[in-house]
């Protein structure tokens, strides 16, 4: 019972004291409630975006949709398809950022105490920001814009980022990357550095020029997944 507290504990600071969860998993790499909470995020994410995109979804995915009638309706089709999909991509960079970094950590001689674990445990945590933000923008769209209103892809970000200094951008796998640049992106760097600072035990600097070649890393198989599945 202490180590679910101590878990849901890890959450709560990621929000309001990020070095005080990522102090913690240092000694106690924890990351099972993490990855509980990110594929319910995705499961919500999931049935959330469904009214906005159905109207411009991939013809693959539309296919797979109707091999999956079985579920019982073409929306919860779609809402199974994207979030496995979605919880999929995720266990698979986890695994993968994660054997990445901690083969660059041996490489560079960085905390030697730094173990595959950590760093795992980590990316669970820090990655949770994004399904979160995606969920603020998911809230504030009803409020902006109807389900006739979304075109494309880049209408379902509302809250304001570079994207929208740059109307005569045309190409969408740019324009989403540029819509990530915004303030909650910022705080998505902020988390990061401090994570890889507090595990690392490398220099601000180093850690926020870390923070953001893996948020950078991050947004790029983000955009390309989310574009990919409406192109």
């Amino acid at each position: 019972m202490g180590i679910m507290r101590e878990s849901w504990q890890n959450l709560i600071d990621l929000i309001i004291r990020p070095n005080a969860t990522f102090t913690r998993l240092k000694s106690k790499p924890k990351w099972g409630v993490a990855f509980l909470v990110f594929c319910v995020l995705v499961v919500l994410l999931a049935w959330m975006v469904f009214p906005f995109t159905q109207r411009f979804l991939n013809p693959r995915y539309a296919s797979s949709l109707a091999n999956l009638k079985l579920l019982g309706s073409t929306k919860i089709a779609s809402m199974a398809l994207v979030a496995v999909s979605g919880i999929i991509l995720g266990v698979l960079c986890a695994v993968g950022f994660s054997i990445i970094l901690t083969a660059v950590s041996r490489v560079f001689k960085v905390n030697e105490a730094l173990k595959f674990k950590h760093i795992c445990a980590a990316w669970w945590h820090t990655i949770l920001i994004n399904p979160f933000i995606f969920f603020i923008n998911m809230a504030f769209l009803p409020v902006f814009r109807s389900v006739e209103d979304v075109e494309t892809l880049i209408d379902l970000r509302i809250i304001p980022g570079i994207h929208m200094l740059v109307p005569f951008v045309e190409n969408l796998y740019l324009l989403m990357f540029l819509s990530f640049v915004d303030l909650l992106g910022i705080w998505n760097i902020f988390v990061l550095t401090v994570a890889v600072a507090t595990l690392a035990e490398i220099s601000k600097a180093k850690a926020c020029l870390t923070a953001v070649i893996i948020w950078l890393l991050r947004v790029g198989i983000d955009v390309v997944f989310q574009v990919s599945s409406v192109s």
